[in-house]
């Protein structure tokens, strides 16, 4: 009854639309978010298993939609659609038990220097922590780079479990998730990234360049670019945990 609720008031406020237009006129949202994940991951990822998970996101924003939270549906949409779609990789998770193991020392790390320092480490302060040198750091950065995609998807609990990066009108950067309490939480911690690092994390959540591109902007490989997406997604996780425990 709920679901219908919502889909009615959309009507009222949108003309003729139903739950079909809103799929119907969302179908290239799908494509968009399925394939720059996937672009983002390299390899040989099956780009058609994204897309129809994405599609089955798509279809639950359609029915679960209730404009009376003041949230434009496309925006909704790009929630359930990444979220799906992030769902799908998780269930195919490659990385080692190692890569695994990388990842939470380095969260481990930067929490540490983060909590002593009072700011975001720096790459060579982070491997020192670690007891490595700064070109094998970078190496388990990139191990572990499919994983650290996933991290964003993962930082609240419960539903909100997908976001999106906005930029406002006085392109003042925001985080949007179904918990808005998390929403400024994750807001806040973007905040917290070094500037090279959040300008890439806005490069590719909101104007929604590929790796490669980011690349070229910034006069970085992609490869580089992979780990400092790597690293700015480990440092988001760890700032995100530290909140976790305090709220």
């Amino acid at each position: 009854m709920q679901q219908l609720k919502g889909l009615s008031a959309y009507k009222q406020q949108s003309g003729n639309a139903t739950r079909d237009d809103l799929i119907k006129g969302h179908l290239g949202l799908v494509k968009k978010v399925a394939l720059h994940i996937a672009g983002a991951l390299g390899g040989d990822v099956p780009k058609d298993d994204l897309l129809q998970a994405g599609m089955m996101g798509l279809l639950d924003a359609a029915s679960k939609y209730e404009p009376s939270r003041q949230i434009p549906f496309e925006q909704y949409a790009r929630i359930r659609i990444r979220g799906a779609v992030i769902d799908e990789l998780r269930q195919w998770d490659w990385r080692s038990r190692t890569d695994r193991e990388h990842g939470q020392k380095i969260r481990d790390a930067i929490q540490k220097l983060q909590n002593r320092q009072g700011k975001a480490p720096t790459e060579q302060q982070i491997a020192d922590e670690l007891g490595v040198s700064l070109e094998r750091y970078n190496r388990m950065l990139q191990a572990g780079s499919s994983g650290a995609l996933l991290s964003l998807d993962s930082l609240t609990q419960g539903e909100a479990s997908a976001s999106v990066i906005e930029v406002n009108d006085d392109d003042s950067v925001e985080i949007i998730t179904e918990s808005e309490e998390a929403s400024k939480a994750l807001t806040k911690a973007l905040k917290e990234l070094p500037e090279r690092e959040q300008q890439l994390m806005n490069l590719y959540y909101i104007h929604e360049f590929n790796m490669k591109e980011i690349g070229q902007i910034l006069e970085l490989t992609e490869a580089r670019i992979c780990q400092l997406h790597q690293q700015a997604l480990l440092r988001l996780r760890s700032l995100m945990e530290a909140w976790n425990r305090e709220s």
